[in-house]
């Protein structure tokens, strides 16, 4: 399996959050408990070769902001909106995807009443709510061609795109980074390794 994973690739240097903070935090997702996972990135270039994409999967206010009060939740910010400005200010900056979860309309047509994903999506509803916007501190740059894309399930690629511009673009490797590594990054992260995309 010829993968590179990067969850915050770049950001080696930076040193880990600690996991406790989390331990009782109310949003879902993986809490990187007890310890952080280790980097498998073994290139010291960070190099993804010349046909990659990033994908900043699910940044948005209603799940980022809980942690914004703990110091890190503070460190992820300041890190992933460090990645987000590295990826930009690149020489050839690459194809950058931002995914956000919102719906139709209030009453949800896309999702299953009493549902799993109902639950975790409780507190998100349409296009305009804050809460489904991109968090203010990552930066969306539509001059660098940054592209948002709304999902409505746990996958990237849910209700939008998403696949049509990796293919159309030519894209072979996709980087992950965002939140809820049990949830959109895992589920992400198998649907494209199984479509043939270095992950």
């Amino acid at each position: 399996m010829r993968t590179t994973l990067a969850l915050v690739a770049g950001l080696a240097s930076l040193a880990p959050v600690s996991a406790q903070k989390y331990k009782n935090a109310s949003a879902p997702g993986y809490d990187n408990y007890p310890t952080p996972i280790p980097s498998t990135v073994t290139n010291s270039s960070l190099s993804f070769g010349c046909h990659y994409a990033v994908l900043n999967l699910d940044l948005i206010t209603g799940l980022v902001s809980p942690y914004a009060s703990e110091p890190a939740g503070q460190a992820f910010i300041k890190n992933m909106a460090r990645w987000i400005d590295t990826v930009h200010a690149l020489d050839q900056p690459p194809l950058t995807i931002f995914t956000r979860i919102y719906f139709a309309n209030a009453n949800k047509p896309e999702v299953k009443p009493g549902s799993g994903f109902q639950k975790i999506t409780a507190a998100l509803t349409t296009e305009d709510q804050a809460a489904t916007k991109v968090y203010p501190a990552f930066n969306v740059s539509e001059s660098a061609g940054d592209v948002t894309l709304q999902k409505t399930r746990y996958y990237a690629g849910t209700g939008n795109t998403l696949e049509q511009i990796l293919r159309d673009q030519s894209i072979d490797t996709v980087v992950l980074s965002g939140t809820r590594t049990s949830g959109v990054i895992l589920s992400t992260a198998y649907r494209l390794f199984d479509l043939d995309y270095n992950v």
